[in-house]
């Protein structure tokens, strides 16, 4: 057995979805969110003027939309638990803290996900609800009709979301995710769809103890 199965094709295809409209819309919100500044009405010019870096930034936006959508269906159908947190994930984020500070030796043995990423998970998925709905209010007044201060409120909320969204990404994920020594320069399970059994075993002992028990790589 050269890998064990992490993730599956739809798994692998909501990541890819979700990757790419978040480095579009990303690539197009910013410089409209600073494009009163020089470097924000070049970046405008350079894709074609702000007309057109609105429509790509919307038609991104529908893309993530759908990759929600996608992913709430498939949770519904699939019933994936290994997501939800759990006494443990609290408990391993204790051992950690102690080991970090040389309070024990202990290091924590994690299951198929560990609680760091479970946080990613939940924080990116609290992320998109915020910047989904803010987002439709701003793109489209006329059918939302928010007041004077709500809108500020909305663009506010959007605004301040995405650039806590774009630092996290950029630094926490693609840290923990990708950079460390073990996965640099990324990680690939997220888009063939396993894990390397030695990188498993170090990762994650608890759920390659389960998955030998079941005797499949599923």
């Amino acid at each position: 057995m050269n890998g064990i199965k992490r993730f599956d094709v739809h798994q692998r295809f909501q990541h890819l979805l979700l990757l790419t409209s978040f480095i579009f819309l990303a690539v197009t919100g910013l410089p409209l969110l600073y494009r009163y500044t020089d470097w924000g009405m070049a970046l405008i010019n350079a894709m074609g003027g702000v007309e057109n870096v609105r429509g790509f930034h919307r038609l991104s936006s529908f893309v993530m939309i759908f990759a929600g959508i996608y992913h709430i269906t498939w949770a519904l159908i699939k019933r994936p638990t290994g997501m939800i947190p759990r006494k443990k994930d609290f408990q391993d984020f204790i051992a950690d803290l102690k080991f970090v500070f040389g309070k024990s030796s202990y290091v924590p043995k994690y299951d198929k996900f560990s609680y760091v990423q479970k946080f990613e998970y939940w924080g990116a998925f609290w992320g998109m609800v915020v910047m989904i709905l803010t987002g439709l209010v701003l793109s489209y007044p006329e059918y939302f009709s928010p007041s004077g201060e709500w809108f500020v409120a909305f663009r506010v909320a959007h605004w301040e979301e995405s650039i806590l969204a774009v630092v996290f990404i950029a630094t926490w994920h693609m840290y923990f995710s990708h950079l460390r020594k073990k996965f640099f320069p990324f990680n690939k399970s997220v888009f063939t769809g396993y894990m390397e059994v030695e990188k498993a075993k170090e990762e994650h002992p608890l759920w390659v103890e389960e998955v030998v028990k079941r005797g499949s790589g599923n």
